[in-house]
């Protein structure tokens, strides 16, 4: 029986010297040395807007295909009218301590019409397809193989499988090669042989709405999604492959998919699939006009515009003075940016709960975009990871929830502003979700609005800043308008503290006031917004009203026990080791956790959570510890975020899923997947994120304006020694460092705006 394995590829850097080295690491991978026996250890291929995933089979290669917008589903207006006037009787029997009572209430009346994400309308990210080549006739009878691999190369996009068979007692050998063109926007194939003739089959599968058709050296598949709404069309894509450059011995083949969901959200004619096949034809016809190799290294000089950007390796000091990496850590932080640009770097939509890439007609959770930190763990590692210039599928995408978000506003609240819950998707849904327990958190939209503004400090574009303003202040103005008093304060409610829950008066409830996620981000977005105001020189009065209201936003408490608390009240949590640890938003990503009480209370909060949790809850753990300097806490739960998940093939679930988890569930698939369980990409981009966190903070800034750079803040002991460049801190500066034997020995620091800074060498 054949040993199936996975052989992480390390990052290795040659030499030490008195300043930071350059020479690019070795090369990085992911390696097996069998074929995927299930989706999740297959190897992910994307330019943004096609995603493609090979299983590297023998007799049959298998593809699951993705296209970013392929969204069951419609636009629907999802207000309840009668929900407004039930708020004020909601704030009542919270202010007087009947949070039974306002959660009863929300249930009834305070919640979407049609059943949020229960409804067909709300729709689904579902997969594009499969895409099968059959080799049966070529391969023939006999199953054995020898010399086998399948890797993905993290340095240029590329992915290979190879090994050797036995063909009319010859030894032959079988090469496949892999990437999803960036400039082209096609998926490519290339199929060699030696000492056997090239015979081959394709097909595309699809399990619903699907219409297929076939000739000799094209294949296409084309159908419409469930729009849920009888009186709305769906959503239509067109895919097609085609075979060229074929000779006894080689093939290339190219796939080209679209669909018209643009078109549908500019409000724009979209009556038959004319338009998009023809599109898909011209970018078909396009790619093949180029050769091979001139289509493979175009591929590659436009990807390792983003990827080459940074460099990264730590470990001990071998001999030589080499580094000897001591785990996956390099390749985790670098397989996170990898995944960023292969779900951004060409797309329309913002990178999801799959990224891309989903083998399911309906996803786990919709596939969708989740507010309560979701879709912001997603972006983290992106100006970090100095790939600042991907923004736009984000920005976009907030635009578009604005209108929305304001019509939220306007019929739950009776406010001005925008407000996004925590439900959000393709069609721009920000209603309260249908169930309060978990979907009544408001602060969503603000969340995602400090994600653009974040944009603006590690890049200090004016211009952008000027262009996200209505956004950032649209956020700020509904949850001024929404804070009311309680005990002496201004608080947020009815709120949540997301997903979790507490006991009152022995029973179960989560609908409350003034949860201290809430209050934190009350504090960021209304800072941001007179931060952004003063560098515009606008909206004086602005932020006097908002700075005058932060003043009256409830400090933060800290239990007689010494963590922080999560509720005003220091209720007993249902769940005292819940995976959300949202009363932290203020240590990480926010800042307003910043005094030396705050971080022990944070300290003591985290302890008392524990290290386990879902996989993004772990990574969201990891950048936690990195802002409390402490490496070693960081690093452990680093190595819990890399724990094997195991799997074992079962029934299929509600969503066509056919895989069961031991244990939690929680932790990295073979092909570093992260697990929540299931897969759910947020965790690779968080603990990505995390590790950047531990070599590079910028956060903190002093009274007088002077950005403090902190270089190795939270490495663990086992990092002796390492080498880092490339790494951006806010205020467009770039950082360099290597450091020996826990020593840092060398730094570069380029800070083309001429930002006023302090660096601090913590090592």
């Amino acid at each position: 029986m054949r040993t199936k394995s996975i052989i992480f590829g390390i990052c290795l850097l040659v030499g030490c010297s008195q300043k930071p080295t350059t020479e690019t690491a070795d090369s990085l991978s992911i390696t097996f040395s069998t074929p995927a026996e299930m989706w999740e250890e297959t190897l992910p291929l994307g330019n943004g807007s096609l995603g493609a995933m090979p299983d590297g089979g023998i007799k049959k290669e298998t593809i699951v295909l993705n296209e970013e917008t392929m969204w069951s589903g419609c636009e629907w207006d999802a207000s309840n009218p009668d929900a407004q006037k039930y708020l004020p009787e909601i704030r009542k029997k919270l202010i007087e301590g009947d949070n039974l009572a306002a959660e009863a209430i929300m249930q009834q009346h305070f919640t979407c019409t049609g059943r949020g994400s229960e409804n067909p309308r709300y729709g689904c990210y579902q997969t594009l397809g499969k895409f099968v080549i059959d080799f049966s006739e070529m391969m023939g009878a006999d199953t054995s193989y020898e010399n086998y691999s399948r890797n993905l190369s993290l340095d240029n996009a590329i992915a290979n499988t190879s090994f050797s068979f036995n063909c009319n007692g010859k030894v032959a050998k079988f090469n496949r090669e892999y990437f999803v063109s960036i400039p082209q926007n096609v998926i490519v194939i290339r199929l060699t042989t030696e000492n056997a003739p090239l015979k081959f089959d394709i097909d595309f599968l699809r399990d619903e709405r699907a219409d297929f058709s076939k000739t000799d050296s094209t294949m296409v598949m084309q159908g419409i999604l469930d729009s849920g709404d009888e009186q709305k069309d769906g959503v239509r894509y067109f895919a097609k492959a085609k075979i060229t450059q074929q000779s006894d011995n080689q093939a290339i083949i190219m796939i080209a998919a679209a669909t018209d969901y643009v078109r549908i959200i500019a409000n724009e004619e979209h009556k038959d699939f004319t338009e998009i096949s023809n599109s898909v034809q011209r970018t078909l016809d396009d790619a093949a006009r180029i050769d091979y190799q001139h289509l493979k290294n175009n591929h590659i000089h436009e990807y390792q515009k983003y990827y080459n950007r940074v460099y990264v390796a730590m470990g001990k000091t071998g001999e030589n003075g080499e580094i000897q990496a001591v785990d996956s850590a390099a390749l985790y932080l670098q397989f996170g940016r990898y995944l960023f640009i292969c779900s951004s770097v060409n797309a329309d939509l913002p990178p999801n709960l799959q990224g891309i890439w989903a083998d399911a007609i309906h996803t786990a959770w919709n596939g969708d975009y989740h507010l309560n930190i979701n879709v912001q763990m997603n972006h983290w590692p992106m100006e970090p990871g100095n790939l600042s210039d991907l923004y736009e599928p984000i920005t976009k995408y907030v635009e578009g929830i604005v209108p929305s978000g304001s019509q939220t506003a306007k019929t739950f609240y009776g406010t001005g502003g925008w407000a996004g819950h925590v439900l959000a998707n393709a069609w721009h849904f920000t209603a309260p979700a249908e169930n309060p327990t978990w979907g009544a958190t408001f602060t969503g939209g603000a969340w995602i609005a400090l994600q653009l503004w974040e944009h603006y400090l590690f890049t200090k574009d004016k211009a952008y800043l000027t262009r996200i303003y209505p956004i950032l202040k649209g956020a700020a103005e509904f949850l001024r308008a929404n804070l009311f008093e309680y005990q002496g304060f201004l608080v947020t409610g009815p709120s949540t503290s997301p997903e979790n829950a507490f006991l009152k008066d022995g029973k179960r409830c989560c609908v409350c006031a003034g949860p201290a996620m809430d209050t934190q981000i009350c504090q960021e977005i209304f800072g941001a917004v007179c931060k952004a105001a003063e560098v515009l020189g606008i909206d004086g009065d602005c932020i006097n009203t908002l700075k005058t209201t932060a003043l009256r936003l409830p400090p933060m408490k800290i239990s007689p026990k010494g963590y922080l608390q999560e509720w005003m009240e220091d209720y007993d949590e249902i769940e005292p080791h819940h995976r959300h640890v949202s009363h932290l938003f203020g240590l990480y990503p926010g800042t307003t956790i910043n005094t030396p009480e705050l971080y022990e209370a944070a300290r003591q909060t985290l302890q008392r959570r524990g290290d386990e949790g879902t996989g993004w809850s772990r990574a969201w753990k990891i950048n936690f510890w990195a802002r409390l300097g402490d490496g070693n806490h960081a690093y452990k739960l680093f190595k819990n975020l890399m724990h094997p998940v195991t799997t074992t093939k079962c029934a299929p679930d509600q969503w066509g899923n056919t895989v069961s988890y031991s244990g939690s569930g929680a932790g990295t698939f073979k092909n570093m997947f992260c697990s929540h369980p299931p897969f759910q990409i947020d965790g690779n981009f968080g603990g990505s994120a995390g590790l950047m966190e531990m070599l590079l903070q910028s956060h903190e800034v002093k009274a007088d304006g002077t950005r403090i750079i902190r270089i190795l803040p939270a490495i663990p002991d086992c990092w002796q020694s390492g080498h880092f460049k490339g790494l951006r801190a806010r205020g467009g500066i770039t950082v360099d460092c290597e450091w020996k034997d826990g020593k840092i020995i060398a730094t570069h620091i380029d800070n083309p705006l001429n930002e006023k800074i302090e660096v601090v060498k913590c090592q």
